[in-house]
């Protein structure tokens, strides 16, 4: 009898070092935008996801994320782009739908952890930073807004004004979305404006702008679809061919640190 036992156990436990078991992801001790709070904390600032990608090597899944970080700095926009950072799991999926966004604000002593459209809640709608007016114009936009609502003009003086011509911008802002925008916030809910019928909407990842314009993100993601559904296995510990990923794991930049 505990010979019959043993060889179970022994099968057993050959099992799990030879067959697939799914892949874990790398914990890190803390998210990298915690440092990029505490390096940027005497500015006013917002720390946007500018890209985002899960990795692996033959260990674990390599979940990350890709920033800028734009510091108001002696009435001056200072943006800063940061290398890929490792994140944890659970704030990549958190993310998901933020590609493009604000995932962290602090201006006027208001802090925020809610996604929103860059620039919503600190300088939309803040008039030191612009102004609304009245637009008479019946066509209908791709955000669903009648121009005929109130639009946001920045004040050419504003140092946002210069980065919202150059940004990703997707178009004017009305006033119903801002309102729409302040609905969600007050509830603690992130905005993405309206839902089109096509499925897609105003921002975000599932917006037909970043779909356009950030190509080889979709790209690698159809690529990668098997990670990014959680179905991707460890190959069995006694397989070569693992070692194909080892030249994958690095997750430096030459962009260099979180210094200017």
């Amino acid at each position: 009898m505990n010979k019959y036992r043993l060889l179970l156990l022994g099968i057993a436990v050959a099992l799990v070092s030879c067959g697939d078991n799914l892949k874990t992801a790398k914990k890190v001790s803390e998210e990298p935008i915690e440092q990029l709070i505490r390096k940027f904390k005497w500015n006013d600032f917002s720390v946007v996801l500018d890209d985002m990608k899960i990795g692996e090597n033959p260990e674990y899944l390599l979940y990350q994320h890709k920033y800028k970080v734009l510091s108001m700095e002696k009435d001056s926009l200072h943006v800063y782009k940061q290398p890929w950072r490792v994140v944890n799991k659970e704030f990549f999926k958190k993310h998901e739908n933020d590609l493009g966004m604000e995932i962290y604000s602090k201006h006027d002593g208001k802090v925020s952890r809610i996604a929103k459209p860059v620039g919503f809640g600190w300088a939309i709608g803040n008039e030191k930073h612009g102004e609304w007016v009245t637009q008479k114009d019946s066509t209908k936009t791709a955000s669903g807004s009648h121009s005929s609502n109130r639009v946001w003009r920045s004040h050419s003086m504003s140092p946002f004004f210069w980065y919202w011509l150059g940004s990703r911008n997707r178009g004017p802002v009305y006033s119903n979305g801002f309102n729409a925008y302040q609905r969600n916030a007050s509830e603690g809910r992130s905005y993405y404006g309206p839902n089109a019928s096509s499925g897609t909407y105003a921002y975000g990842t599932r917006s037909s702008y970043e779909r356009k314009n950030r190509s080889n993100f979709f790209t690698r993601k159809m690529q990668d679809m098997n990670r990014w559904n959680g179905s991707v296995r460890r190959k069995s510990r006694t397989s070569s061919s693992s070692s194909r990923f080892s030249n994958g794991s690095s997750t430096r930049s030459r962009s260099g640190g979180f210094g200017k």
